[in-house]
């Protein structure tokens, strides 16, 4: 905390902080992790500040991976695991949890609290913030104007603000202007190396209860304002979504660098440190999936930087990072007491003074309540190298990530392998038993 008082300016030495929190952006929708992707701001941005190459989410669906950054905790810890949002009531306003929302403890701090966009989890005053509202118009554009005027109603020497800006984009449908498609002529997209026209009928890529078809197989044409959720999806067909994903991409990067220039021509951003992440991924036809919700790489992990005051220029950290993380963060920039119940992610201050900081071993995910079934669907242990999969079949697939990016190869089989999968199973065994989950299955009854 004492670095970042010492840069503050004005009267008040605690610094605003800001969460920029897009919705369905996978880690390869950015340029700075694929030039392919026109996102010139927010990859100046990113360059300004620290670049977390590894972040993960809690949980790779919309309400889920919400609840868990406004409560710190882990989908079957705070008990919103799919889509719906009714069992985050003890986290409102007036109910028995209601001082473990992120907004609660930092308005408890002394900081003005705002939320602009999206938030799927009811109105955001009902869980701590004080000012702003959801707003849900799909090209964001009211909640870059709504934004804008919270900012410049803020003065220098004022109480600090901690505002929440959650656009829409680049969630489906895409209606992107001819502007932002025309970046992307053909031939400037390639699918990536795992692209099928359908998924192999593995549990790993279940995006429902076991045998549902759901996401993963059902069967109807798509357009540009439609998921495309499933086969056949043809190398055509996917290229012309990915461009229009890619468009809408590129349309959130010219909002959101007004938006920073902003901060900068008012003097804020001296004092102000700013976090940008995702929700969740997304399969843009890898696997043969779209949507979200397995623990594939394009689903689970997300890009993911800080920048602002205190936090040094042109750093870039491997670091197993989670989402998780985020809530500890902004308590600490803020010097707040830690809330009730414990939080499940880890400051990510150290990494701001040292790229090289050891901040985990392993960062684990979950997605287990689609279907309308608590605690089915897939569990993840992320390690330096290797990742463990539990699917919601209760078969274990283990990935190389340093030599299989595209995790096309299951090697739990491999009996060179099986110091390397002992250890991550215990280390999922663990975790799962942590947050109350059921015990890790038998490995007799495990499949290959």
């Amino acid at each position: 905390m004492l670095a970042f008082a010492a840069v503050a300016s004005g009267a008040n030495p605690k610094p605003n902080t800001i969460v920029i929190f897009t919705d369905d952006q996978t880690y390869r929708g950015i340029g700075y992790n694929n030039p392919e992707v026109k996102t010139p701001h927010l990859d100046a941005l990113a360059a300004s500040g620290i670049t977390f190459e590894r972040a993960y989410v809690a949980s790779p669906i919309c309400a889920a991976s919400r609840a868990s950054m406004m409560t710190g905790r882990f989908p079957q810890q705070h008990g919103v695991m799919g889509l719906g949002s009714g069992a985050f009531a003890p986290y409102r306003t007036g109910a028995p949890a209601a001082s473990q929302s992120l907004a609660y403890q930092l308005a408890k701090a002394g900081y003005c609290t705002a939320f602009f966009g999206k938030s799927h989890l009811g109105q955001p005053r009902n869980y701590g913030f004080e000012v702003g509202e959801e707003v849900g118009d799909h090209g964001d554009v009211k909640l870059f104007e709504q934004a804008s005027e919270f900012i410049r109603s803020q003065k220098k020497d004022a109480k600090p603000f901690f505002l929440w800006l959650a656009p829409n984009q680049p969630h489906v449908p895409l209606r992107p202007q001819a502007k932002w498609l025309d970046l992307y002529p053909k031939g400037s997209i390639h699918l990536p190396k795992n692209f099928r026209t359908e998924p192999a009928k593995a549990s790993l890529n279940n995006q429902g209860l076991p045998g549902q078809a759901m996401y993963r197989d059902s069967d109807y044409r798509d357009n540009l304002d439609r998921l495309p959720a499933g086969p056949p999806r043809d190398e055509a067909t996917m290229l012309a979504f990915t461009r229009a994903y890619y468009a809408v991409v590129s349309r959130l990067d010219d909002q959101v660098g007004e938006f920073v220039k902003l901060l900068r021509d008012g003097g804020l951003m001296e004092n102000t440190v700013v976090i940008f992440l995702s929700d969740n991924g997304y399969h843009l036809g890898s696997h043969g999936l779209g949507n979200k919700i397995t623990m594939h790489e394009e689903s689970v992990r997300v890009p993911m930087f800080a920048f602002g005051a205190g936090v040094k220029s042109g750093q870039k950290t491997r670091a197993l990072v989670s989402a998780l993380d985020v809530y500890p963060t902004l308590l600490a920039l803020a010097g707040a007491d830690s809330p009730p119940q414990p939080l499940m992610g880890k400051s990510l201050l150290p990494l701001f003074k040292d790229p090289t900081a050891p901040i985990r071993e392993t960062v684990f995910s979950e997605c287990v309540g689609v279907g309308g079934k608590a605690g089915q669907g897939h569990r993840m242990a992320r390690g330096e190298r290797w990742k463990l999969i539990l699917s919601d079949a209760n078969e274990e697939f283990l990935f190389d990530l340093k030599e299989d990016p595209f995790e096309l190869t299951n090697r739990r089989d491999d009996p060179d392998l099986a110091p390397t999968l002992a250890k991550h199973r215990q280390e999922l065994a663990d975790w799962m038993k942590s947050i109350g989950d059921r015990p890790y299955p038998m490995t007799a009854n495990l499949k290959p």
